[in-house]
């Protein structure tokens, strides 16, 4: 290319980047909106196009905000930026996107209150933030006080709220509907009744978060047990390492929890609620995982597993006869085989084959003679030819297997199991669910007896 000609591109290549730095940043200079106290925070949500940020000085507004668009409202911290409600009944900031759209809000760095006088009372006293519809929202560094539930979450919003504090409201969170949340190191504490209320269909996660010095419960799910309602509950708690005292304690709720089962979450490793939920959970997956014991077995097992872990083939063959054994053969527990590959391409074909092989009915034996060939022959028995061979040795029609393995006809299977077992936090191979709660590795089999034991004690 010539001195000349170069020059030329040069020159042109210099004139597109002067106009799109000429016109980009007005663009994006318009999608950010500073509010100053005493201007309308309303006005400014209702003038600014959908995917704005409006950023909000220090200062104290007293305005109801409702947001029916994708935003995100920014303060400068809870202690400086604080949004106090006026219309008695009205949540301080109500977000509910019109028809079946969905929308995607952040509310950050404020402080937000109901300011009524009587928050025991919901028609004077209302919520701080209210979520319906589709709405999507994230809550971070957020005080809500004053309100009649700090957060309320309905229809088929979702949330996720992390280090917030939710202080002196009657109620510090509801869920109800078919909303979800995840609640993370969040204080929710000095609440007139419960800290935290979840009901119907509601899908909860809570990990890290102190839930303290509540009026009533500290976590309540809203069942006859817990209220008088005739509700039922059919939604999942899942939650790990929350501290959630008890009346004898220091800073102790009147109720730690209601139910009682609800205590899984306030351990370190965790669980889930209720323990009926794993059938309800496994009969939305694409395919039946392989099941070994009585249907009506009184404690249900869960193994999240993958074939080429040696902790998990430990598992499988030391303790796993132990446990069909004493338990398994005597109809009080059924397990539940479910695979979580994780080591590569060779995993997920050896998860998809445990499928193939329950197809015909042949899974645990299937089971141990791969586990067997695995420890002696490493990743050359993991490739179709392989293991349509292990299963046929097992009795399983060879072609039929083999077809079914190379056409992928249980990938999605796997797929969804995998997203099963990261939805009820698990990370790694093996990790076991005794009626909701967690055994995080191979733990030895006096760990699962006694488990075990426990939950026979309490049918």
């Amino acid at each position: 290319m010539s001195k000349k000609t170069m020059k030329h591109w040069l020159l042109i290549m210099l004139a597109v980047s002067l106009s799109v730095s000429l016109s980009f940043p007005a663009a994006r200079a318009a999608d950010v909106v500073h509010v100053q106290s005493g201007s309308s925070i309303q006005t400014a949500i209702d003038a600014a196009p959908s995917g704005a940020t409006i950023e909000l000085a220090k200062g104290e507004w007293r305005e109801n905000l409702r947001i029916g668009k994708s935003i995100s409202i920014l303060g400068t911290g809870a202690t400086d930026t604080i949004i106090r409600g006026t219309l008695d009944g009205h949540p301080v900031i109500s977000i509910s996107p019109e028809g079946v759209q969905t929308v995607s809000v952040t509310i950050s760095g404020i402080a937000v209150s109901a300011g009524g006088s009587n928050c025991a009372d919901v028609g004077v006293c209302a919520d701080g933030i209210l979520a319906s519809g589709r709405a999507r929202i994230t809550v971070d560094d957020v005080t809500i006080t004053d309100s009649y539930a700090g957060i309320r979450l309905r229809s088929y919003a979702e949330a996720t709220i992390t280090r917030s504090t939710l202080s002196g409201d009657t109620y510090g969170v509801i869920i109800a509907g078919l909303a979800k949340a995840k609640i993370t190191y969040c204080t929710i504490s000095e609440n007139g009744e419960d800290g935290v209320i979840i009901a119907d269909y509601a899908r909860v996660k809570l990990s890290d978060n102190d839930i303290v010095n509540n009026g009533r419960t500290g976590i309540s799910v809203d069942l006859p047990a817990c209220y008088d309602t005739t509700r039922s509950f059919n939604g999942l708690i899942i939650g790990d390492n929350n501290t959630i005292p008890g009346p004898s304690e220091d800073d102790g709720n009147v109720i730690a929890v209601c139910p009682s089962g609800l205590s899984v979450i306030a351990t370190r490793v965790g669980g889930f609620y209720p323990a009926a939920a794993a059938e309800t959970l496994l009969s939305l997956l694409p395919a039946a995982p392989p099941m070994e014991g009585e249907e009506d077995a009184p404690v249900t097992i869960i193994e999240f597993t993958d074939f080429t872990c040696s902790y998990c083939n430990r598992f499988a063959g030391e303790t796993l006869p132990r446990i069909e054994a004493d338990y398994v053969d005597k109809g009080k527990v059924k397990i539940y085989f479910l695979p979580f590959p994780v080591h590569g391409e060779g995993a997920h074909l050896a998860a998809e084959a445990a499928f193939c092989a329950q197809e015909q009915g042949v899974f645990w034996d299937f089971q141990r003679l791969l586990i067997a060939q695995y420890v002696a022959r490493g990743e050359t028995v993991l490739t179709p030819n392989w293991l349509t061979a292990i299963a046929a040795a097992t009795g399983a029609d060879h072609d039929r297997f083999f077809n079914s393995l190379t056409e992928g006809t249980y990938a999605f299977a796997v797929q969804e199991s995998v997203a099963l077992g990261r939805e009820l936090g698990v990370d790694g191979t093996p990790t076991f669910f005794i009626n909701g709660r967690e055994i995080p590795g191979a733990a030895p089999y006096e760990v699962f007896a006694q488990m075990i034991d426990a939950e026979l004690a309490e049918k």
